[in-house]
């Protein structure tokens, strides 16, 4: 990968926008040893981190992270080399991130439940030198990891010395690499700064009045744009961050309860069922303040129940992972106010429309370029501005989200490529043409399904498709949960564009087949 990440092809944020970022401030020069390690000196006893496992103090996070960052010098991370973490909501997996980021090195993160073929794709993509993980998910992921090292959890944390007097990395160089899906059938790699990322955590602390004594919970992957800016928004600023690993509505309901957690945020879907958890078991009082939501289409009524039967603040957040918290609800915003749109923009961040309703962004938030060049085309608009691929509308200063012009599925807010799908599912044998779709789903929020046209209909089961798509590397929570026999030609425009909302309206009208959960919905 060489000194730094290669961003062929990615506009940079043009020189006069960068200087304006710093004179305001929204780049503010702040250090890493601002967060984790100062607050390790001020507080030392108050709680960072919990997982469902373990529970680490500032000082116990700090040691931890040092003794980190002299095994990753061991083992050759430093100045712009990229380090792979596959991650799970733990703390062990933010510990890593910060050693990573604070040794100069690229932290490219990828879920704990990526498949194969994902962390193929990420090794090769980002040039990666080590990677990182559980034992155990090494140990399941190694005919994929080659001849790249590695190193647990366990191993890093057993370092036995330590590590203090590590160089402040430069806030502008590629620090982060995200994976998200698209339009495109491979996953996009998303290249943010320290800059960047720590602007979008900044927005959110503003927007929601973050100080010490909050604990944000959090349930969305860790190697998400949600992830690394909630780990930034608590750690950053000496609050507490708890990592719930493996979600269930009455455990995790339990947990916010017990630890009295104050902060929520991630999909829509979670604050739902929590709610409906709490209504379920008759609990009037919870310790939420405020709670974030954004990613896919937030019911109002959901929103409305949050403020009005638990008195939780609800900040709605506009957004992306190249573009993370652009536009928030601000802090300002009272009564009905806070919930009538997707608001407005965060300071620094601009909006415009083009042609179609297209959104474009840029600002502070905006990352540096996508990792291939071929995503970075088509993705800018000169002058620093990113196309979103959404359609909305600005008036008076504040957005209103209309749709989207890419084409994904939002399964529990992370997001699969109806691409990716497609070519996969149309690749299997006595598959003649496959076209996935998002369909509502009342336990994840939307799930992915596939119109086939098969050679044999009556032979055709779930688990033909689904089992060699597992086989092959797809991650288990990409999966169609429903396949549709179409019967005759796939509905295309004059172009021959696959029309997916033509078969979301008419597939009830075919043979389908169900995973056993969505069968009883």
């Amino acid at each position: 990968m060489g000194d730094y990440v290669d961003l062929s092809g990615a506009q940079p944020i043009p020189a006069d926008l960068r200087k304006g970022y710093v004179e305001h401030q929204w780049w503010n020069g702040e250090l890493l040893r601002d967060g984790v390690e100062s607050h390790a000196l001020r507080d030392p006893t108050r709680r960072a981190l919990s997982d469902q496992a373990s529970s680490w103090t500032y000082q116990q996070t700090a040691q931890a992270i040092s003794r980190v960052i002299a095994v990753l010098r061991r083992r050759g991370v430093g100045h712009g080399s990229a380090a792979l973490v596959v991650a799970p909501l733990s703390a062990a997996a933010v510990i890593a991130y910060h050693a990573i980021i604070r040794s100069g090195g690229v932290a490219v993160m990828l879920d704990r439940r990526a498949g194969r073929s994902e962390v193929a794709h990420a090794i090769a993509t980002a040039g990666v030198g080590l990677i990182v993980s559980t034992g155990e998910l090494l140990t399941q992921l190694e005919s994929e990891l080659g001849d790249v090292p590695r190193a647990s959890f366990d191993e890093l944390l057993a370092g036995d010395r330590s590590c203090t007097d590590w160089v402040e990395p430069d806030p502008d160089r590629p620090s982060v690499v995200l994976f998200t899906s698209g339009t495109t059938s491979r996953p996009k790699a998303v290249v943010h700064s320290l800059n960047t990322v720590r602007a979008a955590a900044r927005n959110l602390a503003e927007a929601v009045a973050v100080t010490d004594r909050d604990v944000a919970f959090l349930s969305s992957p860790l190697a998400s744009v949600t992830g690394i800016v909630q780990i930034h928004l608590t750690l950053d600023r000496g609050a507490t961050l708890l990592l719930e690993e493996r979600f269930d509505r009455a455990g995790s309901l339990r947990r916010i309860c017990d630890e009295s957690a104050t902060l929520i945020g991630g999909a829509p879907v979670i604050l739902e069922e929590l709610l409906s958890e709490a209504d379920a078991q008759g609990i009037s009082e919870l310790p939420l303040r405020s709670v974030l939501v954004g990613g896919s289409v937030i019911p109002r009524a959901l929103l409305d129940v949050a403020a009005e039967r638990y008195g939780i603040t609800p900040v709605r957040i506009y957004g992306s992972s190249e573009a993370p918290c652009a536009v928030l609800t601000l802090p300002s915003d009272t009564g009905p106010d806070r919930v009538r749109d997707d608001g407005a923009c965060a300071p620094g961040t601009e909006l415009r429309v083009d042609g179609p309703g297209e959104l474009l962004v840029r600002g502070p938030v905006r990352f540096l370029g996508y990792l291939d060049e071929q995503h970075n085309e088509g993705a800018f608009a000169g002058d620093g501005w990113f196309r979103t691929g959404d359609l909305g509308r600005v008036e008076h200063g504040r957005l209103t989200v209309a749709g989207r012009l890419t084409e994904t599925a939002s399964r529990k807010g992370l997001k699969v490529s109806l691409a990716e799908i497609d070519e996969r599912v149309a690749a299997l044998p006595g598959i003649r043409e496959a076209a996935a779709f998002a369909l509502p789903d009342t336990e994840t929020g939307e799930r992915v399904a596939v119109a086939v046209i098969a050679d044999v209909p009556d032979a055709m089961s779930l688990e033909l498709i689904t089992t060699p798509l597992v086989d092959a590397g797809l991650a288990k929570w990409k999966l169609p949960e429903q396949i549709v026999l179409w019967e005759g030609p796939l509905p295309r425009t004059e172009s021959g564009k696959v029309q997916r909302r033509v078969i979301a309206e008419r597939h009830a009208r075919c043979a389908n087949l169900y995973a056993d959960r969505v069968r009883w919905q």
